[in-house]
């Protein structure tokens, strides 16, 4: 069985049939993945915008909560071009996945460039907040799946 991979569930990366038998509307580990940093995301998020708040007052507060929302939709979106692309072929992932990064790139840019002179806007609140929550959530998670292949025996049964 897969490091990190259920009994019965399919990787969409490597397309391992991983259980004795296929269930169709299993999670893959894409989806698993950007969901739990977004409940992650979720959970930093008042914090984040307590800091804001303190060091730009509401307009730090308005636009902390901005990129926050930037953030999460671009993890949920990526993880979906990238479940498509996978279950496609291998380049096809890798197609996701540098498309995933340009839908990024364009979907920040977009989404800020607009805005940048609005009068709830503050820049350094949202640039902050943008680099802090990618690569917090980032790190958290690939520590969290490095932490599961390398101790998989050791995880509890539910």
């Amino acid at each position: 069985m897969a490091a990190g991979i259920e009994k019965g569930e399919v990787s969409s990366v490597t397309a391992v049939k991983t259980g004795n038998e296929l269930e169709l509307g299993n999670d893959l580990i894409e989806t698993r993945m950007a969901s739990h940093m977004a409940k992650w995301g979720a959970i930093v998020s008042p914090v984040l915008l307590l800091v804001s708040f303190l060091l730009w007052s509401v307009r730090g507060l308005e636009s902390s909560a901005y990129a926050i929302a930037l953030v999460l939709i671009n993890f949920l979106v990526t993880a979906k071009l990238m479940r498509i692309g996978g279950r496609i072929s291998l380049p096809g992932l890798m197609v996701a996945a540098l498309g995933g990064f340009i839908f990024d790139l364009v979907l920040l840019g977009a989404a800020v460039i607009p805005f940048a002179t609005a009068s709830w806007m503050n820049l350094w609140a949202l640039g902050l907040t943008l680099i802090v929550t990618h690569l917090g959530l980032v790190v958290f998670e690939a520590s969290t799946i490095s932490t599961r292949m390398a101790f998989a025996g050791l995880r509890p049964k539910k």
